[in-house]
C-alpha cells in the first residue's frame, strides 16, 4: 500500500488554460494587433484613439513570458504531477523545499501526529494538513507551500489537492499503523532467535 498526494489534475489544467488569454493578447500586441486594434476601434472614437508606446511592448513581453510560464507549468503538473506528500517506509516525504528540489523525508519516529486543519486567509478558508513533529531538524525555516503554525507544527497547504486533508490523514495514519505492525512482526522473531 502506498500513499501519494499530488495536485489536482483539474486545477492544474485550469491553471494552464489561464495562461492562454495572456499569450493571445501579448502575441497580438507584439505582432499585427488585429484583436487589440478591433477593440480599440470599438472603444475609442477616431479623435481619442490610443497609440501604442514602448511600455506597451514591454508589458506585452511580460504577459507573454508569464502566460507561457503558466501554460508550461500547468501542463507539466498535469502530465507529470509533483508528489506533494508521500508515505515511504523510512518516513513521510514532504515537498516543502521549493521547486526543482528533493522532498524532505521526516522519519516516522519524528512524526508525532497528523491532523486536518484550516487557515483563515482574509476570509478565505484554506485546508491544511498539520504535521506535528518532535523537532524541526532537516526542515526549512521558510517552507514552500507550507507554514510553521507552531514551534513544531508544520501546516501544508492542501487547497489544490484532489482529496480533502481529512481523507489524506486517514490514509497516512493507516499506512503508518500497517508499517508499525509489519516492523513489530519482523522484530519479534529476531528477539526469540537472540534469546
Amino acid at each position: 500500500m502506498t500513499v501519494v498526494v499530488r495536485r489536482s489534475a483539474l486545477k492544474m489544467w485550469l491553471l494552464a488554460m489561464a495562461g492562454i488569454p495572456l499569450l493571445v493578447v501579448s502575441l497580438d500586441i507584439l505582432t499585427r494587433r488585429r484583436i487589440t486594434g478591433m477593440l480599440q476601434d470599438k472603444l475609442f472614437t477616431a479623435e481619442s484613439i490610443q497609440i501604442y508606446e514602448p511600455r506597451d511592448v514591454i508589458w506585452a513581453w511580460a504577459m507573454a513570458l508569464f502566460g507561457g510560464f503558466l501554460v508550461l507549468w500547468g501542463l507539466k503538473e498535469l502530465f507529470v504531477p509533483t508528489k506533494v506528500v508521500e508515505a515511504r517506509p523510512e518516513g513521510l516525504a514532504l515537498k516543502v523545499t521549493g521547486p526543482f528540489r528533493r522532498a524532505v523525508v521526516v522519519p516516522w519516529e519524528q512524526t508525532v501526529d497528523l491532523t486536518p486543519g484550516e487557515l483563515d486567509d482574509d476570509g478565505a478558508k484554506i485546508p491544511l494538513l498539520v504535521v506535528k513533529l518532535v523537532g524541526r531538524q532537516g526542515l526549512p525555516t521558510e517552507p514552500w507551500g507550507a507554514r510553521w503554525t507552531g514551534e513544531r507544527e508544520l501546516s501544508i497547504m492542501a487547497g489544490d489537492w484532489p482529496d480533502p486533508p481529512e481523507v489524506v490523514v486517514m490514509k497516512l495514519t493507516d499506512y503508518a499503523v500497517s508499517r508499525a505492525r509489519k516492523e513489530s512482526r519482523e522484530r519479534t522473531p529476531r528477539l526469540w532467535q537472540d534469546g
